[in-house]
């Protein structure tokens, strides 16, 4: 095969040989020609399998050889079969060579190379070299005439490596650009797709949604028929979502134990073959699962996404497991965002609740203070919660005279609060129908009737006729109110009987006591009296008898202001632990 600029060299050579020309000249010419014949070939339009089928047909015409082949070198430094002529069968398509250390000419008898020398029947390899670089290989077979190849065939050995040194080099660049284009618009596919199914996953609030996206997705860019996915949920591992698979056949949940190994296995796509040895593997194997992607968004994997073989049964590509790898971490995310929306949602729900159950708890309270001849009152309850289960009120009842409550529900929170709306209820219900003490009794009996065992309420009740100052008390086990008489001597209220709700059939005794004039009486819940000092230290009754002295000669209202902020500073930053109520009476 010639290239049509040789023809004419060709048929000057012809009539040269006709002549009678000089036969070394002759061989010379000969070669130069044939060295034109191949840097034309190596240079034309022919595809690249061409031109280097061409370009070795060229060489084995010129010496002449029996076999030949073209190896060019590989990424991972092998040498692969480009182009050949009459290999023996069974020769490799690739090779490791040994270290090349120049252009020079290597031939059988030289030793070095055996192994390439005999898996492809050469006698002479020809290094070609690119910038101190071995890019390709050129080896022959044996000489058809019977001649040994010798030095003169080395030299043009190495012309024909030098003019094919270049077009080799720039048909391997092409290659590379070429490969690098393809994964390029194989990325920007994998691009387009993952923008489109980010989009679609942002928009959905759906577990099962998201899952069937995810998988319907993969199975599609990966032309695989089957798919599962599982997830961790309350130690166990679980299957959330199957394509192409049965359910039944997949089985139950995998325990802790079963799944942590693969699940710490998992940091990159893996096949199930290498997966560790236990039910998970053998399960996905046994399903037809192939390839195996970590759901995971930080360290840990919290399930995986597992599919089958390809239908054109090829392998997975990088470019496929680096896919899978980003579709399952979008995955995670918006499984993530739906239940954090889930959350909020549930939180808002919550919010609401609480808010209703603080502005039906607030309505309990009393609106204002009321005004009685001869006395101030005045009364805050501040919850630690959104809602508490500490109360107080003050019932008008006949005669003039009026009900004082302060009680504090066991617990915190709305299930304290509940119970202290039926408090308020009953308390409403029976004050002034009965003595204290047998009010009080009622109180047990229905608190024993309607609240479960471990639920009680502590609750001081005390009638005040202000015409004669008389307060008439019952202490159903509730911190003991504290008198501060104007010398500031003080006393305690401890007439009484247990907790409500705590025993059947519990006996209750009432108090008395007159209020002079400059008297004070508070009654507060154990928030107050047990509030912590940074120092874990109580602020305790000594606490609040120190602020009652140091303003028994101010007004209710300035009473209870100053033990309220006694209490808040001695608790520092981190505020009261338990809900906060107290009631002040100041005798005028």
């Amino acid at each position: 095969m010639h290239a049509p600029v040789v023809f004419q060299y060709q048929r000057a050579l012809d009539a040269f040989r006709r002549e009678g020309g000089s036969p070394p000249l002759l061989k010379r010419m000969s070669e130069l020609i044939s060295l034109l014949d191949l840097t034309t070939t190596l240079n034309s339009s022919l595809s690249g399998a061409e031109i280097l089928d061409a370009a070795l047909l060229i060489v084995m015409g010129q010496l002449p050889a029996t076999r030949g082949a073209l190896f060019v070198r590989g990424e991972d430094g092998g040498y692969r079969v480009q182009a050949s002529r009459g290999l023996p069968a069974g020769a490799p398509a690739q090779i490791d060579l040994e270290p090349l250390a120049g252009p020079e000419v290597i031939f059988r008898r030289q030793g070095a190379c055996a192994e390439a020398f005999d898996a492809y029947g050469l006698d002479v390899l020809c290094p070609i070299f690119k910038a101190d670089r071995p890019i390709a290989v050129l080896g022959l077979g044996a000489r058809a005439d019977g001649h040994p190849f010798d030095d003169e065939e080395a030299a043009f050995l190495q012309s024909v490596a030098a003019c094919a040194a270049t077009p080799i080099e720039n048909g391997l660049i092409y290659h590379e650009l070429k490969r690098v284009n393809q994964r390029l618009s194989v990325k920007v596919f994998q691009l387009h797709n993952l923008f489109d199914v980010s989009r679609e996953l942002t928009s959905s609030f759906d577990d099962e949604a998201i899952e069937s996206l995810v998988t319907t997705t993969l199975m599609g860019h990966l032309m695989v028929s089957r798919c599962v996915l599982y997830r961790t949920a309350d130690g166990r591992l679980g299957l959330a979502h199957a394509r192409g698979v049965r359910r039944e056949d997949l089985g139950r949940a995998f325990t802790e134990a079963e799944a942590q190994p693969v699940l710490e296995r998992l940091r990159a796509p893996l096949s199930v073959a290498e997966l560790p040895p236990g039910p998970v593997r053998e399960r996905l194997a046994s399903s037809g699962l192939a390839l195996v992607v970590p759901l995971s968004a930080g360290q840990n994997a919290e399930g995986f996404l597992a599919v089958g073989e390809r239908v054109s049964g090829l392998p997975f590509t990088e470019e496929d497991r680096e896919f899978a790898q980003t579709l399952a971490r979008q995955a995670v995310a918006a499984l993530e965002s739906v239940r954090l929306h889930r959350l909020s949602v549930e939180q808002q729900r919550r919010d609401r609740e609480m808010q209703i159950a603080r502005e039906i708890q607030q309505s309990l309270f009393p609106r204002s203070c009321p005004e009685i001849p001869g006395f101030e009152v005045a009364a805050l309850s501040h919850p630690c919660q959104e809602v508490g289960g500490d109360h107080y009120d003050v019932i008008p009842l006949e005669g003039g005279r009026l009900a004082l409550a302060v009680a504090d529900v066991s617990g915190k929170g709305a299930p304290a609060s509940i119970l202290m709306a039926s408090v308020h209820a009953s308390l409403r219900a029976l004050a002034g129908s009965s003595p204290p003490a047998a009010l009080m009794g009622r109180l047990n009996q229905f608190m024993l009737a309607s609240t479960q065992e471990n639920k009680y309420v502590t609750l001081f009740y005390a009638e005040l006729d202000p015409a004669t100052r008389r307060v008439v008390y019952v202490n159903g086990g509730h911190v003991p109110p504290c008198r501060v008489r104007v010398d500031g001597r003080s006393e305690r209220l401890l007439a009484g009987g247990p907790a409500l709700g705590l025993l059947a059939g519990a006996d209750y005794e009432s108090g008395e006591a007159v209020l002079e004039p400059g008297e004070v009486l508070a009654v507060m819940t154990d928030g107050m009296t047990e509030a912590a000092s940074p120092e874990d230290r109580e602020f305790g009754d000594e606490g609040v008898l120190r602020v009652l002295r140091a303003h028994r000669s101010q007004g209710a209202q300035a009473v209870l202001d100053a033990l309220v902020r006694s209490v808040q500073a001695w608790t520092g930053p981190a505020g009261c632990s338990d809900d906060l109520t107290a009631l002040v009476l100041k005798a005028l």
